[in-house]
């Protein structure tokens, strides 16, 4: 089956002084594909993930999405990272909002949506994960724990519904 090509990694090399983090990285992601990046801890898993929205520099080799290289900086850059949401091993949410507004906040700070638009979209996304029901409580470890067996449940190879 082809590929429609989203983001295409060809030859990625990333060295932090001596030690070459990404070696010869060929990667290619379609569209619509869901894809975990799994490894032991210092394998650059969080690295690949920052070179593709160019948080990181590589030192040689391409990245491109849908075709075209990623913007080294300026406004492309700007929009290319408004469209593209990371979550990181230790996330942070803020301890007074809820969950709903947690999600809801990146939408209308960033992408300048009206409350009631983000919050309708958060909800969608909080349901295709299987948080629905604690869309209004306050995030907190219990909460984590909730949304990490809801996703061993599903199964590793499952991922989110489409």
């Amino acid at each position: 089956m082809a590929v429609d090509p989203l983001i295409e990694l060809r030859d990625v090399n990333k060295y932090y002084g001596k030690l070459h983090v990404l070696r010869d990285i060929d990667l290619t992601v379609g569209r619509g594909e869901v894809v975990v990046v799994i490894g032991p801890s210092g394998s650059g898993k969080s690295t690949l993930c920052r070179t593709t929205n160019r948080l990181e520099s590589i030192e040689s080799g391409t990245i491109t999405l849908s075709g075209t290289p990623l913007p080294a900086e300026g406004r492309a850059l700007a929009q290319l990272r408004a469209e593209v949401g990371m979550v990181f091993q230790s996330f942070n949410f803020f301890a007074h909002k809820t969950v709903l507004a947690n999600v809801s906040l990146a939408q209308i700070k960033v992408r300048k949506r009206k409350k009631e638009q983000a919050d309708r979209r958060s909800r969608e996304l909080l349901e295709r994960v299987g948080l629905a029901a604690p869309r209004r409580q306050v995030p907190g470890p219990a909460l984590r724990r909730s949304a990490a067996a809801r996703r061993h449940r599903q199964g590793a190879g499952d991922g989110p519904p489409r």
